[in-house]
């Protein structure tokens, strides 16, 4: 693992609030990425789970979750073969709502790994664009 990161940022016409809610609530998790078994709480270990048939997807531990704020996991998906990586939230207010910003680090590097950072670089793009039908 090296420091290849992956960065993304979505705005969201919701205040810092509502976006925790869906970074943190099992309930909320489902419709934007993956089902989660409990809320997130720093401190305890996750797992999020396929929609079609309930199969561990990714999970790790909620290291640090300062709310409406930030929070911080290790994360890993079966193809790091339980390598860790870090998966950072950031929540800013905007002038119409909020600004998420994710920072995915720890990614393998070289041609090896170059097919998994594009997988999770595409995935990232999917679930945050879903955020914007939070309802």
């Amino acid at each position: 693992m090296t420091d290849t990161t992956i960065r993304k940022s979505v705005f969201l016409a919701a205040p810092k609030s509502r976006v925790w809610e869906f970074l943190s609530k099992a309930e909320l998790l489902g419709k934007w990425f993956h089902p989660a078994q409990h809320d997130l709480v720093q401190g305890e270990d996750y797992v999020l789970t396929s929609q079609k048939d309930g199969d561990r997807m990714c999970w790790g531990t909620v290291e640090k979750a300062d709310p409406t704020d930030y929070m911080k996991w290790s994360f890993t998906v079966g193809p790091l073969n339980g390598a860790m990586t870090t998966v950072e939230w950031f929540l800013e207010d905007t002038a119409g709502g909020t600004r998420l910003s994710l920072a995915h680090s720890g990614l393998p590097e070289g041609s090896d790994g170059y097919g998994l950072v594009m997988a999770l670089d595409k995935g990232w793009h999917g679930f945050l664009a879903n955020l914007h039908d939070m309802d």
